[in-house]
This record gives structure tokens, sequence and C-alpha cells, in this order.
């Protein structure tokens, strides 16, 4: 039961990581710009991380 429930909970482990390692790179870039646009105006932070979100879901739509 415990070996069961150990190989389930690894299996998710790695499907997490595989999740952070596809996404991270992308998350960590929109994160430095709107931190960047922040620094020099605050709500130009939230209005980037705004349009890249959108760009991002348009261009899923649309197949890329």
């Amino acid at each position: 039961m415990l070996q069961r429930l150990l190989r389930s909970g690894a299996g998710l482990a790695g499907t997490a990581v595989r999740g952070v390692r596809s996404l991270g790179p992308g998350l960590l870039g929109l994160g430095l710009v709107s931190y960047g646009a922040w620094l020099a105006w605050p709500p130009a932070g939230f209005l980037a991380a705004g349009l890249l979100v959108l760009a991002d879901q348009v261009a899923d739509r649309r197949g890329r």
C-alpha cells in the first residue's frame, strides 16, 4: 500500500517538474519584464504583465 502511494506521488512530482521546466523560462521572463516596467512606473508593471498574458493566450488560440 505504501509503495503504491509513493509511486503515484513520484509520478505527480515528475509531472510537476516537467511543467516547471517547460513553463519556467517564460514565466521568469514575464516577471522580469513586468518588474522592469514597474520600476519605471508601478502601474506599467501590471499593464505589461496583463498584455504579455493576453498575447500568450492569443498565440495559443491561433496555434502559434
